[in-house]
């Protein structure tokens, strides 16, 4: 079994699509491909894939990643070619290689957070100084939570629509932040939003490969 890591973009109407028909395309295009990947075994066997982290509807990235094993002992380079020809071009596949690090070490995540609204960067600024209450659902119901010390950095830019937010934000299976609590924290401050992903990263801040 060849493992492979495969880079690619969630880009334009692709962020209109959920986690799970992510996957289902996933698993399309690599049959699409001509590459034999690996099957879970028993009743209902399916392709043995694994996302680094989901990424939540109406989010774009330039950074995505998904691992799988191939039975085919092909170069990389023949791997990134084929997977390149049968995904969609929302999904532009980046390249394809062997994993370096687990995905497990995946800790934080960089976005661009374009904040579409007649304030200026002071004024966003100040509204995200403090603590970030919002409410977030539970198995145990409604919970008001600070999400404030999950941002491990935030600079403000003006841009011609508004203000741009670069973020760092913890982003793995320890703890993880969903920047819509963000943009709805935000409220009518805000007319709309565009949130990009644009690197995963391990808790040293290395890029995760």
């Amino acid at each position: 079994m060849l493992p492979v890591r495969v880079f690619f973009k969630k880009q334009g109407v692709a962020a209109y699509i959920s986690h799970l028909d992510l996957q289902r395309t996933v698993f399309r295009a690599i049959l699409r491909s001509g590459i034999r990947p690996c099957y879970t075994e028993g009743f209902n066997p399916h392709i043995k894939l694994a996302f680094a982290v989901s990424l939540s509807v109406y989010q774009e990235s330039e950074c995505e990643i998904f691992d799988f094993f191939s039975e085919d002992d092909l170069p990389y380079e023949t791997i990134t070619e084929k997977l390149r020809s049968a995904f969609p071009e929302c999904l532009p596949v980046i390249r394809a290689a062997a994993p370096v690090r687990k995905a497990s070490e995946l800790a934080l995540a960089d976005y661009i957070v374009d904040l579409f609204t007649p304030l200026g960067a002071d004024e966003i600024k100040a509204a995200l100084s403090g603590s970030i209450n919002v409410v977030k659902k539970s198995k145990k119901g409604d919970v008001l939570t600070d999400i404030s010390p999950l941002i491990r950095s935030m600079r403000f830019e003006p841009f011609e629509s508004g203000v741009r937010l670069f973020l760092r934000c913890a982003c793995g299976s320890g703890e993880h932040l969903n920047l819509r609590y963000l943009t709805d924290f935000l409220g009518e401050k805000i007319t709309d939003s565009r949130i990009v992903r644009t690197a995963l990263l391990t808790a040293d801040g290395e890029t995760l490969e």
